[in-house]
């Protein structure tokens, strides 16, 4: 059951204390919520006639469900029933810190239409995964500030392997080495006991539907089973649309190809992005990339797909982040991708072209990674892995 926490409740219960009373009153002036320049604050340090608001999730000692929660908190009160106006002008302040006390993150709280409560969503990148924080909250009305409520406290899930699947409005992670997925599994698509993912033929593929559309933003995963002489003809690695009709004439159409032994340019990378229509010259598309060594279906390859500000990216790099370099390459296109719904593949499915120009039958995907922004879960596993330090990239 949802709690509500009522900004202002205490004016009804007044007004009919004083409807009952034996004798009329004279009414007498609010006391006004914001103290003077020149009076002393509180033992606080307030100076806001207001109640604490109350930290409500994620709920005090536990593990969030992300690496950027949502904070919740219930809304402070006024403490005079003058001060009804004011509550439009009222923020409550958020500050984040470890436990020790320095600060990593400080914002203010949006309330949630028709509730007494006001949530932020810390930013994806400014946590640590696997990391216990702290946090407070108080309301502030121009400069002036009300008490800190207490501390709550929170942990983080840990990245990579142990981070199980979530989807926020911003970011995607789907683990897949779990045998589970957050996705839609099609065409055969089935799992690898602690490998991820395997898409065994071209009408194979996952699916998602991102919460909202991200005009700019990255995929990040690992694939295993990628070689350079691949089945196929114009086959995705993984591509994007809008909505769900042929991939081949959608306006939002964004697919990165690895060129299979049908194709004449077999082994190259190639990508298109199209910003709403091709007809009109909506179409960029990359020239024919050709990694620096072939590709080997017993290897892990770290893939990178940037777009956003009129410039695509593609980095291919052997098992991480800071792996040897096999692709690096930028390209710029016109218009604002924004697909509405957002549709993300791994793979694609089946096209006009036919099943040739669908999925790279073979791969193996796992620690698939949608964002706006932020820091890779899986980086943290394979750094602990290889000895490495550094940040997510």
């Amino acid at each position: 059951m949802t709690r509500k926490f009522p900004l202002f409740g205490i004016a009804a219960v007044a007004a009919v204390a004083m409807a009952c009373g034996d004798q009329a009153s004279t009414p007498t002036a609010p006391t006004p919520a914001v103290s003077s320049d020149t009076a002393a604050a509180a033992a606080d340090g307030s100076t806001l006639k207001a109640t604490a608001p109350a930290p409500q999730q994620p709920a005090n000692g536990t593990t969030a469900d992300s690496v950027a929660p949502n904070l919740v908190i219930a809304n402070a009160t006024l403490k005079y029933l003058g001060d009804v106006a004011l509550a439009g002008s009222i923020r409550f302040k958020i500050n984040v810190e470890t436990p020790a006390g320095v600060q990593v993150h400080a914002a203010w709280a949006t309330p949630q239409a028709g509730t007494d409560l006001s949530a932020h969503r810390v930013p994806a990148g400014v946590l640590q995964p696997d990391t216990t924080y702290r946090w407070r909250t108080r309301a502030e009305l121009g400069s002036s500030v009300g008490p800190w409520s207490s501390y709550w406290t929170f942990t983080t899930p840990k990245s990579g392997s142990g981070l199980a699947s979530y989807q926020n409005a911003t970011e995607l992670w789907d683990n897949l080495t779990d045998g589970k997925t957050i996705g839609t599994l099609a065409g055969g698509a089935q799992f690898v006991a602690g490998k991820g993912v395997l898409l065994p033929s071209f009408e194979s593929h996952v699916t998602y539907t991102l919460q909202s559309t991200l005009t700019s933003g990255f995929m990040k995963f690992l694939v295993e089973g990628l070689e350079s002489d691949s089945n196929g003809g114009k086959t995705k690695v993984v591509s994007m649309q809008q909505g769900y009709t042929d991939l081949t004439d959608n306006p939002y159409r964004f697919n990165v190809e690895k060129r299979g032994d049908d194709h004449v340019d077999v082994g190259k990378y190639r990508m298109r992005i199209i910003t709403g229509n091709a007809a009109e010259g909506g179409f960029f598309d990359s020239p024919r990339l050709l990694p620096t060594s072939p590709l080997v279906a017993s290897k892990v390859y770290w893939h990178r797909v940037t777009w956003g500000g009129g410039v695509v990216t593609l980095n291919v790099r052997e098992l991480s982040p800071t792996g040897v370099p096999l692709v690096s390459y930028q390209y710029s296109y016109e218009g604002t991708y924004r697909p509405s719904p957002h549709v993300v593949h791994i793979g694609a499915p089946v096209p006009r072209g036919g099943p040739v120009d669908a999925s790279v039958p073979g791969l193996i995907v796992r620690h698939f990674y949608v964002s706006q922004g932020g820091r890779w879960p899986g980086f943290a596993d394979i750094a602990s892995a290889l000895g490495l330090n550094g940040p997510g990239q």
